[in-house]
């Protein structure tokens, strides 16, 4: 037990440090960045709609600069919000690749985890083998004794095991 206790161990740590570390750090840092400049870009994209809406609407030439101008500038803050979350969303190709190899990793880990549990309990199998030919010898084909006579069955009934049950 303590060795399977120590290999289940091991397989924890290795899961921990390899998969799931790996993970929250992506999730909480590179992650909420992502989801802070999308955010931020779809509210460029409302002002810039919002803008594109005032040229609309404009009807003086007074107005009509001035909104245009201001088009101008949220289409400018549009295009660099629109390049930042491009940039960001085009690191996530290199991530995945990266939570590929902690994937594999990890289920290398498993592979390993149960292999090991596994060679475990084939030796414990045979070391309870070993002592159970030791003490006691197996094998007897005569059928169930009590005091020291043989148990019949009971009328209409019938034993299909050698041993007699």
């Amino acid at each position: 037990e303590q060795r399977l206790g120590q290999i289940e161990k091991e397989y924890i740590l290795s899961g921990n440090q390899g998969m799931i570390a790996p993970l929250e750090r992506f999730l909480d840092g590179e992650m909420k960045n992502i989801m802070r400049e999308r955010k931020i870009l779809e509210n460029k994209r409302l002002d810039l709609d919002a803008c594109k809406n005032k040229v609309r609407k404009a009807r003086s030439l007074a107005t009509q600069p001035q909104a245009e101008n201001e088009l101008r500038l949220c289409q400018a803050e549009f295009d660099r919000q629109a390049e930042i979350t491009k940039l960001l969303m085009e690191g996530l190709s290199q991530t995945q690749t990266n939570h590929l190899r902690h994937l594999k990793d990890f289920v290398q880990a498993q592979v390993n985890y149960y292999a090991e549990a596994h060679a475990v309990m084939q030796e414990l199998n045979n070391e309870l083998s070993g002592n159970a030919e030791d003490g006691n010898k197996v094998g007897s084909s005569s059928p169930p004794q009590a005091n020291g006579t043989a148990v019949d069955a009971p009328e209409g009934v019938q034993f299909d095991s050698p041993l007699g049950f």
